[in-house]
């Protein structure tokens, strides 16, 4: 009897062990796949936006008075035109919008230039989709090349500025990866596209007819 009942006492001592390592499997394991997912949607989303702002167009947009660089942005959105599109293939180009609610990070984007944009066979509405969900916090940041120091700003007007800013720094907060902070400075590697010489102040000179409906200038305010 006193040998039963040590058998059976050391077949729940072992019995309750190997249910604690069972359930804590259970448990990390979703965290585990979890994190896994938010990592990997992190590597998409970063790879895409830097893409983009790498691929900006210095592009001229035209007001009643002036044509000034078509780049808007603040602490919580930011919107310019991109080389690098998602939509139609990837060819021609792209407005872009980026923008955050504070809780999770979305784009928007629609072709204004492209073979499938001019034949008709892209749609003119824009495409939306959620980059990053959960996160504590999204804020945006622009950098003036100005003088001796540089500036982060948190607002940029193309229009006042006559330029893109420099670089773009975006920080992303409570990723759900260690609670940490992902900081991204992308540099703005833009170019003028336009088939004459743009000069900020006087607009396109000896620019022939641009292709399509020449009233039609999605940028023209």
């Amino acid at each position: 009897m006193l040998e039963l009942l040590i058998s059976m006492s050391l077949l729940v001592v072992m019995m309750g062990m190997t249910y604690s390592v069972f359930q804590t499997a259970m448990t990390t394991v979703p965290r585990g796949e979890e994190a896994a997912d938010q990592s990997a949607r992190l590597r998409m989303a970063t790879a895409l936006l830097t893409r983009q702002v790498r691929s900006m167009v210095d592009y001229p947009a035209e007001t009643e008075d002036e044509v000034h660089t078509f780049f808007m942005g603040d602490e919580q959105t930011f919107t310019f035109i991109t080389a690098a599109p998602q939509l139609g293939g990837g060819e021609g180009l792209g407005w872009v919008t980026y923008s955050t609610d504070g809780r999770q990070l979305s784009m928007a984007e629609r072709l204004i230039f492209s073979t499938g944009a001019v034949s008709g066979e892209v749609p003119e509405e824009a495409a939306e989709a959620v980059l990053l969900a959960g996160l504590k916090g999204v804020r945006f940041q622009y950098l003036r090349l100005d003088g001796t120091e540089p500036d982060w700003l948190d607002v940029w007007d193309g229009m006042e500025e006559q330029s893109p800013p420099a670089a773009i720094r975006v920080t992303l907060d409570g990723l759900g990866i260690g609670d940490s902070y992902w900081v991204q400075e992308i540099p703005v590697m833009t170019v003028v596209y336009a088939l004459g010489a743009y000069d900020s102040d006087v607009g396109l000179e000896d620019d022939p007819e641009p292709m399509g409906d020449p009233g039609n200038d999605p940028l023209e305010e």
